[in-house]
C-alpha cells in the first residue's frame, strides 16, 4: 500500500493491513455525498496481459464491499474506471478474450445491483451499455462437463481435498453447511458460455479450468459455493458475485439480461449436471475459521456488514450471500477432516 493510498483510507475512516498498490485511489470529500474513485490497470479489466478476476489486484467488488462496510462516512460512493481506457477499446461484438468479458459481465451486474452507491466512469458506463445491448441481441449456450470429476483426492491440493470432504459427507453437509436434507450435491460446475455454438473462437468468458468449487440443491434454492482452505483471499467476494449470477441467469432466467439474450445448457448428466435447477440463488463464502483462515480484512464485524451491503442487491431475494466456515483439522495418520 502506498502512503498516498493510506492517506485516503484513513481519511475515511478504513484501516487495511494491505491494499494493492496498482489501484489508484482519489477521494473527492468536496463532493456532496463524498465520493472515492478506484482506478484499475488494463491488466485487471483483462483489457491486456489479463490477470485472474480473483487477484488482488482486479477484485474491486471485495475491495468496494470491504471499504463500504468499513468507512465512517454512511453515504460514500464509490466510482470505478480502468487506467487510460476508451470507449473504442470495446466495438460492441464478441469481447476479444474471456477475461475482458467476464469484467464487462461483472460491471453490469455490480452497476445495476449497488447503483445507490457505486458507478462506473463515463467511459466505463458507455462501455457497458454496449456489452448489454451485445448481450441483449445473441443467444448463447454453456458447456456441460465431459467427465466425472478428480477422485484421487490423496493427490490432490488442499482445496480439491476438502472440497470432496463436504460432498462427501452427510454429517458436513448438515453440520456446516445447514443442508437439512438428502440433496443434491456436487463438485466443479463450468461457468463458460459461449455466443451462439460452442467453439474455441466464441467463448464470452474464460473456459477450461473455470468452474465453481461445489454446488447443492436446497428445496427451491442452488447453494453456489466458493471454498478456501488455508487461503486467505478478499478475491472470495469477487468470485462469489460473478458465480452466482452466472448461475442465475443461465439456470433461472435463461436469460443474460432480465429476459434478454437467450442461453441454453448444453445436455449433460456428468456431474449432476441436469438436475441445476430452482428459483433462487444462494452464494456461499467458505473458509476455515482455524489455521490461516479469513483474510485480515474480513474480520467477523467486516464480514456481517458486507452480508448486509451484498444482499440488498435489489434482486428480490433471487440472489443473497452468506459466509460460512468450518475447521480445518489434521488428521494423526495424514491428512485433515473438517469439523463445525
Amino acid at each position: 500500500m502506498t502512503p498516498e493510498q493510506r492517506a485516503i483510507l484513513t481519511s475515511i475512516g478504513v484501516k487495511l493491513r494491505d491494499f494493492p498498490d496498482t489501484i489508484d485511489l482519489d477521494y473527492l470529500d468536496y463532493s456532496k455525498p463524498p465520493k472515492l474513485v478506484m482506478t484499475l490497470t488494463q491488466e485487471a479489466a483483462g483489457l491486456s496481459n489479463p490477470i485472474n478476476m480473483q487477484d488482488t489486484r482486479a477484485c474491486f467488488e471485495a475491495w468496494c464491499l470491504i471499504i463500504k462496510a468499513k468507512t465512517n462516512k454512511s453515504k460514500l460512493e464509490i466510482e470505478l474506471d480502468v487506467k487510460d481506457i476508451k470507449e473504442a477499446d470495446y466495438d460492441g461484438k464478441l469481447p476479444k478474450n474471456g477475461h475482458w468479458g467476464r469484467f464487462l459481465y461483472r460491471i453490469l451486474k455490480f452497476s445495476e445491483q449497488y447503483k445507490y452507491w457505486f458507478e462506473l466512469s463515463s467511459t466505463l458506463g458507455k462501455i457497458k451499455d454496449k456489452f448489454q445491448n451485445y448481450l441483449d441481441s445473441h443467444t448463447f449456450v454453456t458447456s456441460a462437463p465431459d467427465k466425472k470429476p478428480k477422485e484421487d483426492i490423496a493427490n490432490s491440493n488442499l482445496e480439491s481435498y476438502v472440497e470432496y470432504l463436504f460432498c462427501d459427507s452427510i454429517s458436513a453437509q448438515k453440520d456446516i453447511l445447514n443442508l437439512l436434507s438428502v440433496t443434491t450435491i456436487d463438485r466443479q460446475l463450468p461457468v463458460s458460455l459461449f455466443e451462439g455454438s460452442k467453439s474455441n473462437t466464441t467463448g464470452v468468458f474464460t473456459g477450461g479450468k473455470s468452474a465453481i468449487d461445489f454446488w447443492a440443491l436446497n428445496g427451491d434454492t442452488i447453494n453456489v459455493y466458493e471454498l478456501k482452505s488455508d487461503n486467505p483471499m478478499v478475491g472470495i467476494i469477487t468470485e462469489i458475485f460473478f458465480y452466482s449470477n452466472y448461475v442465475h441467469d443461465v439456470f433461472i432466467s435463461k436469460s443474460m439480461d432480465h429476459g434478454k439474450g437467450g442461453v441454453k445448457t448444453e445436455p449433460g448428466t456428468y456431474r449432476s449436471y441436469d438436475k441445476i435447477g430452482g428459483k433462487k440463488v444462494k452464494g456461499i463464502m467458505l473458509s476455515n475459521s482455524n489455521r490461516k483462515g479469513w483474510h485480515s480484512s474480513l474480520g467477523k464485524p467486516t464480514r456481517n456488514e458486507i452480508e448486509r451491503i451484498m444482499n440488498a442487491n435489489g434482486m428480490f431475494g433471487a440472489i443473497q450471500y452468506e459466509f460460512l466456515e468450518y475447521h480445518l483439522n489434521p488428521l494423526k495418520i495424514g491428512g485433515y477432516y473438517i469439523s463445525k
